[in-house]
């Protein structure tokens, strides 16, 4: 496994490049055509079991995957909103937040008080 890393390190750059990309092709094919057939698969495997509905083709699965891609959002990476996430749990200043004094002002009056009864009672 060294010397296939180090004959590959030893190949120009583009010719790197191009056998990394169709090797992620080849991948990312494989992984596609599995993928549709799991998905059928438990399709014809579950819902006609429990919801009486007919069974899919393959290609009928691997649309079933690409609509619910679509659909849900996940195709890709976003990862503007992984830092505003980690931003988010950053800031500790809760003050400015309306539901969070509402809360912080029930939880002073009541909450305490609660917490400890409950904790109190089932020991």
């Amino acid at each position: 496994m060294k010397a296939l890393k180090e004959s590959f390190k030893a190949l120009p750059k583009w010719i790197q490049i191009l056998l990394l990309a169709i090797l992620a092709i080849f991948g990312v094919t494989i992984f596609g055509f599995i993928f549709g057939y799991i998905i059928m698969w438990l399709w014809n495997q579950l819902m006609p079991q429990i919801f009486g509905l007919p069974t899919i083709t393959y290609w009928q699965g691997v649309g079933l995957f690409i609509l619910a891609r679509i659909l849900l959002g996940t195709f890709g990476s976003d990862n503007s909103n992984k830092s505003n996430i980690k931003s988010t749990k950053k800031t500790t200043d809760t003050s400015s937040d309306p539901d969070w004094v509402r809360y912080n002002t029930w939880w002073e009056k009541e909450g305490k008080t609660a917490f400890e009864n409950y904790t109190s009672t089932s020991e």
